[in-house]
């Protein structure tokens, strides 16, 4: 795995052979580039610590992009194209005590190109958390797929919302959503209680795993390492 540091407000990132990157976001704002050239196959691990970060991507013909990104108090949006036979999977997952909008366009350009996106964020004040989703398919791109799949723990009173919108503008496709905005579901606490766990530990571990939600093994030891330093839940 190749780990970047990034210093600058612009950071271009170009996939031209299948390759592994976890980035760290040291700038206040950052707008990343990635493009993933035809055929290859880039991963990519973002953590953004207070910061707000814009992701533009385009996956060539046939590519494939997976972001795994952990934000706290971070707002990440995201501007991703797809061609033909291109796949994307981007699991966010957001913490935040501050304002934060995120903002998701997801372009499918291309046929049989495929989509999903996870969006997991714990509202952990009385702040605003919005995502606003807007998945794409065009006219040109039969054969396509797109889900998302949008879920926001409102610890307290904040201003939490998902607006998950889908212009689908060919009828041979497949796409779907889903959207839950609340607290921890208690059939959750129930089941973890029945199993001996205290109860003062159980509102941190489903919290843990809501943020950890389709994020990859290879990075979930260092996000929960993250969500243990920076959150005081």
């Amino acid at each position: 795995m190749n780990k970047i540091y990034i210093d600058t407000n612009h950071y271009e990132l170009v996939i031209k052979e299948d390759t592994t990157y976890y980035l760290i976001n040291n700038v206040d704002n950052l707008d990343l580039e990635i493009k993933v050239l035809e055929n290859k196959k880039g991963i990519v691990y973002l953590e953004a610590i207070k910061k707000k970060v814009i992701i533009k991507s385009n996956v060539e013909d046939n590519g494939s992009l997976l972001v795994n990104s952990l934000g706290i108090d971070t707002s990440i949006a995201s501007d991703i194209t797809l061609n033909n036979n291109s796949t994307l999977r981007f699991a966010s997952s957001i913490a935040s005590n501050v304002d934060t909008i995120n903002k998701i366009t997801i372009n499918q350009v291309g046929e049989n190109s495929k989509a999903e996106y996870l969006a997991n964020g714990v509202n952990l004040g009385g702040n605003k958390f919005h995502f606003l989703i807007d998945g794409i398919i065009n006219k040109e791109s039969r054969g396509s797929f797109l889900e998302e799949d949008s879920n926001i723990i409102n610890l307290k009173d904040g201003d939490s919302k998902i607006i998950p919108n889908m212009i689908i503008n060919n009828e041979d496709v497949s796409a779907n959503h889903s959207a839950y905005i609340g607290k921890i579901k208690n059939e959750d606490i129930y089941y973890l209680e029945s199993r001996g766990l205290p109860k003062k530990d159980i509102e941190k571990i489903l919290l843990k795993a809501s943020l950890l939600k389709g994020i990859g093994n290879e990075v979930k030891e260092q996000f929960t390492s993250i969500i243990n330093h920076e959150i005081k839940f």
